[in-house]
């Protein structure tokens, strides 16, 4: 093993165990995301130094320092030995704060090994999708509400998606901790940008009517209010670009904008109707009597 890189988890491997990882992160070298079988046990291999960022990405974070709202901004620069300290450190915070996440079975500067978790969400709901709606979208009101405890608890996942969650004995679980929005802006704008990104999957996944509706309140019940504001100034600013994504909906928008639009036009619709209107006492008054006096 090089210098900097270790065994964790119980400390060194032996010899078998360490040249069968040594096998491992050579075979992977040319792989992002790779598993494979350690000791009769599955595990992932990430890797931080497989593949060129994305000229998107690398604009995103130019661009984020003129942007105009903090939650516009990018997670801040790292390169692959910061992403692999960031991911253990923000895995950690989750596992402090009583959250299933993967064991780390290794980590060296540029790459980590982590161990199998259970049955990612997004790979039930695809097999829940043809078989058994309600319980579909029961995951999608569960994700909800397992992201309003994040929240609770201080902490933002920064990209939030059923394929980074997963479900063990009725517990919750998070994976790929690659973003840290809230080292970059005010932490209630991030949870307000992970609730968003969140209702871009359950908007665009629900089965049954009131899914939006119920997975909004499962989030309420158990989040910040702070972070429902701040779900609303996101809204509230996206809300002029609306109408003209709408007019190109159906003829030329791609998977990810027409998600974004139906998630904030149902947000925008219920944030309304709650009354979490961010520019109005009253509306903040009404908040707090639907939603609980929590701090925000």
């Amino acid at each position: 093993m090089m210098r900097g890189e270790r065994a964790v988890e119980g400390g060194l491997p032996s010899s078998q165990i360490g040249e069968a990882l040594l096998r491992l992160l050579l075979l992977s070298e040319e792989k992002r995301i790779s598993s494979a079988i350690l000791d009769g046990r599955t595990v992932w291999i990430k890797r931080y130094d497989a593949e060129a960022r994305h000229w998107g990405k690398r604009l995103h974070e130019l661009l984020s320092p003129v942007m105009p709202k903090s939650f516009l901004r990018a997670s801040r620069r790292a390169d692959a030995s910061g992403m692999v300290d960031r991911e253990i450190r923000k895995m950690e915070a989750f596992r402090q704060a009583g959250f299933d996440v993967p064991d780390l079975v290794y980590r060296g500067r540029t790459v980590i090994v982590l161990s199998h978790v259970a049955d990612i969400v997004e790979h039930e709901l695809r097999r829940l999708r043809s078989v058994d709606p309600d319980e579909h979208d029961e995951l999608l009101v569960g994700a909800a509400g397992a992201l309003g405890h994040v929240h609770g608890a201080g902490l933002c996942h920064g990209r939030p998606h059923p394929r980074d969650m997963f479900m063990s004995g009725g517990r919750w679980g998070f994976v790929d901790f690659e973003e840290e929005p809230e080292a970059a802006m005010p932490l209630r704008a991030a949870q307000g940008r992970d609730i968003w990104l969140l209702f871009m999957q359950i908007s665009a996944n629900a089965m049954l009517q009131d899914t939006e509706e119920r997975a909004l309140a499962a989030y309420a019940q158990a989040g910040p209010k702070g972070a429902l504001e701040q779900l609303d100034s996101i809204v509230s600013f996206c809300s002029p670009l609306l109408p003209p994504l709408g007019l190109l909906e159906n003829a030329v928008l791609g998977k990810d904008l027409r998600r974004l639009l139906k998630a904030t036009r149902y947000l925008k619709r219920a944030l309304v109707s709650i009354g979490a209107h961010s520019d109005a006492s009253a509306s903040s008054r009404k908040t707090k009597a639907i939603f609980g006096n929590r701090d925000a």
